[in-house]
This record gives structure tokens, sequence and C-alpha cells, in this order.
């Protein structure tokens, strides 16, 4: 099972290998992991962020795969409210992975994560799975 930490080093290797295949050698530049983003009340940091001297987008990575604490699901609430309070149309993407079937309390965290995707929705947020990053 994947947990957070792991969820980042998908969507940064992911990100990475998009722009490179697009970009060529110039993706380098373009590509800031563990990179903050000045909002309205604080800076938020993301796992990835693309920028060419400003930020053009943000994502960030959680993972449904193990019981994910309330801190860490609230995390990208707050991210993506505080950015969007200052910058309403800025891009941001949060990737996740679903939750296993064979999990001991599989229904539990499958609810979470539903009721994560809605928020993140309703808050103007992109909802990508690993494999359409």
């Amino acid at each position: 099972m994947r947990d957070r930490q792991a969820a980042a080093k998908v969507i940064k290797s992911k990100t990475r290998e998009v722009l490179k295949q697009r970009f060529g050698e110039q993706a380098k530049d373009l590509m800031k992991s563990d990179h903050e983003i000045a909002s309205k009340l604080e800076n938020n940091k993301f796992d990835v962020v693309v920028a060419n001297g400003r930020p053009y987008s943000a994502a960030h990575a959680i993972s449904f795969e193990v019981d994910v604490p309330d801190r860490l699901q609230d995390g990208p609430y707050w991210r993506i409210t505080d950015v969007k309070s200052r910058k309403t149309n800025f891009p941001i993407a949060i990737v996740l992975l679903p939750p296993k079937v064979e999990q001991d309390n599989y229904q539990q965290i499958e609810k979470a994560y539903q009721k994560n995707i809605d928020t993140y929705q309703e808050l103007g947020a992109d909802i990508l799975q690993e494999n359409q990053v």
C-alpha cells in the first residue's frame, strides 16, 4: 500500500515525464517540486508546481490506499481554498490514489475518498487518478 509520500513521488515522476516529452531539456526548469505558492493567507506548498518565472499550475497528491488522517485530508482543502481566494482561475490538480478493496476498513475509507473528491471539485480543483497525470 502506498502512502502520501509515495503518491507525491508518482505525481512528480509522471509530471516530469510529460514535461520532458513536450518541452525536452527545458522541462527540468519548468517543474518545481515541493514548491510554495503565495496566496491570500500564507504560502502553500504543493508537491508539483509548473512555473516559468511565475506559477502556471499546481498539483498535490494524497493516497487513500492507507488510512488517511483527517489532517492530511484537510491539507488540500486549505491549499485549494487559500490559493483560489487570491487566484480564482489558477489550475490546481489533486491526484488521488483510490482505496484498495482488500483494506480492513475499506467502506469507511471509500466514503472519505468520495467525500474528498466532491469537496475538492466544489472548491475548483481538478481530480486526477494516477493514470491521468
